[in-house]
């Protein structure tokens, strides 16, 4: 990386010069040779290495002007327009690999789409048979039809949808779309029904269909029952209900086919993503931002399948589409405050979050507050923050699923700024809270045996957290670390290194199963295990780790 970056600026410099001297120059620009295919697609490739979306984007439209025959560059343009977001791009390259073997399947759902935004409807019946023949999205061809035949008004929607019923993939979208559909056809009371009478409710719907259907209600001069559908303490509700107070449309109004269908990508994407495919995820969420530019659900998805990838700045670029009167603004507020602190900017990311908690006064932003500080090694503030947190969620009657994290977080962050019976009351009123979370049994029984506790107690903790997360490499290396301090390195040694196979970055691991080896006598074993933990430690480990590679392990250089 730090090559490719290197030659990268290395051209760049190049450049500059070769301008400054042209401008110096008599040669005029006219004389200047053109640029072939090849420096183009240099140029454009090197963009998209770099991560400039706009560049590479610009770069690849360019090339398909000058060789829109050539299925390579049409298939890489078709996949970089994608990701930077280049709605027009991707159809161009989309239609010249039309009929080729290189055709991304995906391309005909974007063909669909592109023609029910337009309302082209005849060639939307068209395309939606071909897609079905393709196979790949043939389960949402009832739902194109029935949205389709809406916006031509032309046929039987509902009649249209009803064949999604037969098919398994489709099943767990129909009753959704249905009632949507009712609400497009101005029937809001029947797709109320429809949502009221789905498993477990109205009120288990996800937060943007209930948003859909509270601004149907609010338009239809019912807003007493739309205040009432988008009641609690979730800040988009909070948002949405001052503005239906105030007499004012919501942004995800569904007034047609887009918004409809829009709705159906960010579900099958969200599923998708669960199922952790997060190409086609990604794909279907960025279609949803096609047909319905407007709807905020759609580019917050966007946003957080990108930060999955590690493409940051476009995912930077998908939230500043979202509104800042939008519902769901705090929603992406609280991405981007994750995105900055994830791309190094903790400066920026921690002014956001101190504006957002301020501004807000929940325990999610006093929350994400803390875990700000924590990144840049304030644990004090961070503990602040998180006592904050708590207030806030016990003022609101926050469930003890709610209470249980922020007061092990708060414990965590107590006992990084050196306050261990403030930590430890906090990890115990986890534990009061949450008897039976590995993750609590854990850290509070692992914090016992570092701060010298009553060991066998502790272990014991960790013992049952072992039994409800066989897998878990912190609770892994918590067993066999106890096993160690109990004097028993033999039998602690299979437990850390199973441990470090399962996290093989994890400092701590490292440094312990290091000083397993050395005490069963393999001290080059040691060694490299504690050359591994010293890449990723914490600058305050970072002597004692480096002394033991350095002379061997001592009682003074053991892992605390």
């Amino acid at each position: 990386m730090m090559r490719s970056q290197t030659t990268m600026s290395r051209f760049r410099v190049g450049a500059i010069l070769l301008i400054a001297a042209l401008g110096s120059s008599d040669v005029s620009a006219a004389a200047l040779p053109a640029p072939t295919i090849e420096s183009l697609y240099v140029k454009a490739r090197a963009a998209e290495i770099e991560g400039d979306a706009a560049m590479a984007s610009e770069g690849f439209a360019r090339l398909l002007k000058e060789q829109p025959v050539n299925a390579t560059i049409a298939e890489r343009a078709y996949r970089q327009a994608l990701a930077a977001g280049d709605r027009p791009l991707a159809l161009r390259a989309a239609h010249l690999l039309d009929g080729q073997p290189s055709f991304p399947p995906d391309a005909r759902l974007l063909m669909v789409i592109e023609a029910i935004r337009t309302h082209d409807w005849a060639t939307a019946r068209r395309e939606i048979d071909r897609l079905e023949e393709e196979k790949l999205f043939a389960f949402m061809a009832p739902m194109l039809r029935a949205w389709t035949a809406l916006g031509a008004r032309s046929g039987d929607p509902l009649a249209i949808l009803d064949q999604a019923r037969t098919i398994q993939l489709a099943q767990p979208y129909y009753d959704e779309q249905r009632a949507l559909l009712l609400i497009a056809m101005g029937r809001v009371e029947e797709g109320v029904a429809v949502l009221r009478a789905d498993k477990g409710g109205i009120e288990a719907a996800p937060a943007n269909t209930r948003l859909i259907v509270a601004d149907a209600l609010a338009g239809a001069n019912q807003r007493d029952r739309a205040l009432a559908l988008i009641s609690g303490d979730q800040p988009a509700f909070e948002i949405a209900r001052a503005r239906i107070a105030a007499g004012k449309r919501l942004p995800a109004s569904i007034d047609g086919p887009p918004v409809g269908l829009a709705t159906l990508l960010t579900r099958v994407s969200a599923d998708f993503a669960r199922q952790r495919v997060v190409p086609v995820a990604f794909i279907l969420a960025r279609f949803s931002t096609f047909l319905a530019p407007q709807s905020a659900s759609g580019w917050l998805l966007t946003a957080n399948l990108l930060a999955s990838m590690q493409r940051d700045k476009l995912a930077l670029a998908a939230l500043s589409s979202i509104g800042a009167d939008d519902p769901l603004e705090p929603a992406a507020k609280g991405l981007r405050i994750t995105v900055l602190d994830h791309m190094g900017d903790h400066e920026a990311a921690l002014a956001e979050a101190r504006s957002a908690a301020e501004r807000e006064q929940n325990f999610a932003a006093w929350s994400r507050l803390g875990s700000v500080y924590l990144t840049v090694n304030k644990p004090a503030e961070a503990a602040d923050a998180f006592r904050k947190a708590i207030a806030a969620a016990e003022k609101d009657g926050a469930p003890a699923d709610t209470l249980w994290p922020l007061n092990l977080q708060l414990g965590s962050a107590l006992d990084l700024a050196g306050d261990w019976p403030g930590a430890r009351a906090a990890l115990r009123r986890a534990y009061a809270l949450a008897p039976d979370q590995a993750i609590v049994l854990n850290q509070l029984g692992y914090s016992e045996i570092v701060h010298g506790g009553d060991i066998k107690q502790a272990s014991a903790m960790i013992e049952r957290a072992d039994r409800l997360r066989p897998d878990d490499p912190a609770i892994t290396d918590s067993l066999g670390w106890v096993r160690y301090l109990r004097g028993d390195a033999r039998e602690a040694l299979p437990l850390l290194e199973k441990a470090a196979a399962g996290d093989p970055a994890e400092p701590t691991i490292n440094e312990h199963l290091g000083d397993a080896y050395w005490s069963l006598g393999r001290f080059y074993e040691a060694r490299y295990a504690w050359r591994a933990a010293l890449v990723t430690a914490a600058d305050k480990d970072k002597g004692r780790i480096s002394s033991k590679i350095d002379i061997g392990l001592t009682p003074a250089t053991a892992a605390p």
